[in-house]
């Protein structure tokens, strides 16, 4: 079952946000989010921002949670406040509206 991750973040600087984008992009190229499914992040204020990432399985979400923690420990001078969620993923659809419930089955209890 493929898992998400929400973080919603706050940073006390326009500057901060700018250069933790910046470093979002870098890891999900070379660093702890290079074995995602995808990650998306989104500007939602002048110094906010949120990141949806999909996993294709469990284990490799649970592979980078060190490395995760590590990459925030590292910036926690940039960020004001954070909020993480995570969980399985019900609905996923792509392009055009075509559902791919049989790569990511709804199991809605």
């Amino acid at each position: 079952m493929p898992i998400a991750r929400v973080i919603m973040c706050e940073q006390h600087t326009e500057e901060g946000r700018d250069q933790l984008l910046k470093e979002h992009r870098e890891a999900v190229e070379n660093g702890f989010l290079k074995d995602c499914e995808f990650s998306v992040a989104v500007r939602t204020g002048d110094a906010s921002y949120m990141v949806l990432t999909v996993y294709a399985t469990e284990e490799l979400a649970d592979a980078n949670r060190e490395a995760r923690v590590r990459w925030h420990e590292a910036r926690a001078s940039l960020i004001r406040e954070d909020f993480y969620h995570e969980g399985e993923v019900a609905t996923l659809i792509k392009g055009g509206g075509a559902p791919l419930l049989a790569d990511y089955p709804a199991r809605l209890d």
